[in-house]
């Protein structure tokens, strides 16, 4: 299968309003009163911005490394069973206004990426039931993956070192992988600015450049 790296470009910015940092909303009432917020803006990915960091196009990732759902524990050799797929690494649910709206933002492409073969998952390191809160407050259409002791994260080589205290410690790079049904990566797109995502488009781009 042909490698492929992200088609980058100038789209417009996805959101409304302004940002926090991470230690500004605390307590587990902290979903909630950033979701009750306008959307903060997340603007595109361009090529200056796309970092060279974790496991490289071609790598094998690491199909045993545990995770948790919902549902309870998984791997993700057993998340490929099911299909090929597109893991959006990001950094929280719960305090990462950011996050919140990509993660909003990519369920518009679910039916897009299934077209294509693709199942979506997001992945942070937050635990099931944050996960779980958020996904029904905001009807995902697609599962999130929890990575609490960000052991996959660490596999992947995607741990932000800038954070090495306090409740940011053990995030990733926001980052997107396509894996195929054999563990192989793909395609990939590794932010080092937070405050930028690859939007929808340049996503189903890079899925298209296989």
């Amino acid at each position: 299968m042909k490698q492929a790296a992200l088609f980058l470009s100038s789209l417009t910015v996805v959101g409304l309003a302004a940002c926090s940092e991470p230690a500004s909303v605390t307590g587990p009432e902290s979903s909630e009163k950033l979701e009750s917020k306008q959307e903060t803006v997340v603007a595109p990915i361009t090529a200056a911005e796309s970092i060279d960091a974790g496991l490289a196009i071609g790598d094998q990732v690491p199909l045993t490394a545990s995770l948790l759902t919902n549902g309870g524990e998984t791997t993700l050799g057993r998340v490929l069973e099911t299909g090929p797929a597109l893991i959006v690494f990001t950094r929280s649910v719960e305090w990462c206004p950011y996050c919140q709206t990509q993660l909003k933002s990519i369920n518009a492409i679910v039916s897009d990426l299934k077209d294509r073969g693709y199942n979506l998952y997001g992945l942070s390191y937050d635990s099931p039931d944050q996960q779980d809160r958020f996904s029904k407050n905001q009807m995902l259409k697609y599962d999130m993956l929890s990575d609490q002791p960000s052991a996959v994260i660490d596999a992947f080589g995607l741990r932000d070192p800038q954070y090495t205290e306090g409740r940011a410690a053990g995030v990733p790079y926001a980052s997107v992988f396509l894996i195929d049904k054999d563990g192989r990566i793909i395609a990939k797109t590794v932010s080092g600015d937070y405050k930028k995502r690859p939007t929808n488009e340049q996503i189903l781009a890079l899925v298209d450049s296989i």
